[in-house]
């Protein structure tokens, strides 16, 4: 959780220099490239491998993307950190639907205390700036949860291989529509700083191959509506490492919406 706490100040210097779909090229393919070796070519005759590409839909080409365009388009980056937990009550509701996981009346008014504080960031004035931002946070947490999901229907799988797959599947598309959207995509890798290129390295190397991978880890032995909860950890991580690294001041909508967002997914990891 520290590692994923690390992401989005690490991702807003990132694209403080190169653009948002830039950034997410350059970490899917520092990502395919570590993970390469770890790829199993049968797993392509595997019942499962529909759902390596449901994964790849979602992690790859809806939640790097959305991250760091959320970033790009956000002054707030603890305001970006708290809008992304949308994805924890929404994942326990899909996985109540999906996967016939019990979830209680209790946690239901819990998810319902939980998308208030969401809401209570979604007026912070930094928000309302630049509602693309917001808008993008959003749309990343869903897919967060579908990721989740799929993540799930792959338990039994080598979570090495199930990312070496996401990656190099991801990469080509990635880099068509980088090339497509921006224009000087190619003018912006030759003259990238050695500060972007630690944070791309950083976001490829550290938290696609040792935190995500443990994410799946996780989800082998623990029920999602089990495991999601404990991200109630990563913001906190993530909105002190942004003070201390950014120097972000908080407003009282992030403070209060934080306090509301954390503290609610806290209480549905110990409910029933």
């Amino acid at each position: 959780m520290l590692l994923f706490g690390s992401s989005y100040p690490i991702g807003k210097i990132g694209v403080n220099n190169i653009s948002a779909l830039v950034f997410v090229t350059l970490r899917v393919f520092i990502m395919a490239v570590v993970l390469l070796p770890f790829l199993k070519i049968e797993t392509l005759r595997n019942v499962n491998f529909k759902y390596v590409i449901f994964f790849t839909i979602a992690m790859g080409l809806i939640v790097y993307p959305m991250i760091y365009l959320s970033l790009e388009y956000s002054v707030s980056t603890t305001g970006i950190i708290i809008l992304m937990q949308c994805s924890i009550p929404t994942g326990v509701l899909m996985s109540a639907f999906f996967l016939k996981e019990k979830v209680s009346l209790t946690r239901c008014l819990v998810i319902g205390f939980v998308i208030i504080g969401v809401i209570i960031v979604g007026f912070d004035p930094l928000i309302l700036q630049e509602p693309m931002g917001m808008t993008f946070a959003i749309i990343g947490g869903l897919g967060y949860s579908l990721a989740s999901l799929f993540s799930k229907y792959l338990q039994k799988e080598n979570p090495l291989n199930i990312n070496a797959w996401m990656a190099i599947i991801t990469f080509p598309f990635m880099l068509i529509v980088t090339l497509i959207l921006e224009p000087t995509a190619i003018n912006q890798i030759i003259t990238i700083n050695q500060t972007t290129v630690i944070t791309a390295v950083y976001s490829g190397l550290v938290l696609s191959c040792i935190a995500q991978i443990g994410m799946f880890w996780l989800y082998r032995h623990y029920e999602v509506q089990k495991v999601l909860p404990l991200y109630s950890l990563f913001p906190i991580f993530g909105i002190l490492l942004t003070v201390f690294i950014l120097k972000e001041h908080l407003t009282n909508y992030i403070i209060i919406g934080s306090v509301i967002v954390i503290s609610g997914n806290y209480i549905l990891q110990k409910i029933k």
